[in-house]
């Protein structure tokens, strides 16, 4: 018996997910998804400044790069918050498992499937 169909007989003989869980699970899921946006629209903002520094006729070349310092700060503090935000998921994850008996990342699983059949084709 493999990791997978461990993980699915432990899942089928689990207790039910309760309904605070599953609010919980998506609503880290959004707030991990509205880091990523967050992060991206930094990081969009401080490529078009460093585009329109190469294409505008700018006199000097070092023009915006105060804003480029302070948005790599706030960049680093994303990617800390995000590094955060991953951790509570995974502590609420442990809570999960221990409350229901569940396995952890049990969405992991199809992602799992999908790498091991992935995995057979390309054999």
């Amino acid at each position: 018996m493999n990791m997978i169909d461990n993980a699915q007989n432990l899942a089928e003989t689990a207790a039910p997910v309760p309904a605070y869980m599953a609010r919980l699970r998506a609503q880290i899921r959004d707030a991990e998804a509205k880091a990523d946006e967050s992060l991206l629209a930094k990081l969009t903002v401080m490529s078009s400044i460093l585009r329109a520094r190469q294409v505008e006729d700018i006199p000097a070349p070092h023009v915006g790069q105060e804003a480029v310092i302070r948005l790599g700060r706030a960049v680093q503090s994303d990617i800390s918050a995000q590094n955060d935000l991953f951790r509570s998921h995974n502590a609420l994850v442990d809570a999960k498992t221990l409350i229901t008996g569940a396995p952890g990342h049990d969405d992991t699983l199809a992602y799992m499937e999908a790498g091991e059949e992935a995995r057979q084709v390309a054999a």
